[in-house]
């Protein structure tokens, strides 16, 4: 695999806790913070200033408002072919159980009615692919719990996860944590696109990379039968 590292955020682990640890105690600071240049927001039915979204080296702060959820994306970062997308998130304290997460193949993201697909975890350790067409959601992989998926302790701590979408010629792979959840045959799915970040209802946000590598080797023939 071949990273690309125009558009790669990286964090050791102590550095990433050191800002969870910050926005927990100091919110006055992350409130003055700036949103990321070159990025844009399209909430679900509702203003784009009603999301806040502001850079929090290592990586970003996000929260969506409780009426609606909301995509986050720099319309620069494409992915394209057979390619792997992988994001380290952390959930706040809270009860909304919203899916966050990350979306590909993102289409009209400036229009009333955005069409992508969207690798999702909730609050209770659950994972599902949502496909967003236009108007219409569909659930390409349901809401599955799974132990590779950390669900929120509860009170006052933070859930860590690592979560990666493998688009491959012909599968679609769902993993956290590295471990593989579920897996799907790509067929004719929309997944060449913008990519980024779906924020959930209610949800609090830290995310503290965001990887984008794209196989460039050459794939060994298959095998013939003798």
């Amino acid at each position: 695999m071949s990273l690309n590292p125009v558009i790669v955020r990286t964090a050791t682990r102590s550095a990433a806790a050191l800002v969870v640890a910050l926005c927990a105690s100091t919110p006055s600071l992350a409130q003055s913070l700036q949103r990321p240049e070159g990025w844009r927001v399209h909430v679900d039915g509702a203003p784009h200033d009603t999301v806040y979204h502001v850079r929090m080296p290592p990586g970003w702060h996000m929260t969506a408002p409780a009426s609606a959820g909301a995509i986050l994306y720099d319309p620069g970062h494409r992915a394209e072919g057979r390619f792997a997308i992988e994001s380290e998130i952390f959930l706040f304290p809270g009860t909304s159980q919203s899916g966050y997460g990350l979306f590909v193949g993102g289409r009209d993201l400036d229009g009333a009615t955005p069409s992508y697909v969207a690798l999702l975890i909730r609050r209770d350790g659950a994972m599902a692919l949502e496909q967003v067409s236009r108007s219409s959601r569909t659930m390409l992989v349901p809401w599955t719990r799974s132990d590779a998926v950390r669900p929120h302790p509860g009170g006052d701590d933070t859930s860590r996860n690592v979560i990666r979408l493998a688009v491959e010629r012909d599968s679609v792979l769902l993993e956290s944590n590295a471990t593989r959840v579920a897996a799907i045959a790509r067929g004719d799915l929309p997944l060449d696109g913008t990519f980024g970040f779906r924020v959930g209802a209610d949800v609090n946000l830290h995310v503290s990379t965001l990887n984008h590598s794209m196989r460039l080797a050459p794939v060994p023939a298959p095998k013939r039968a003798p």
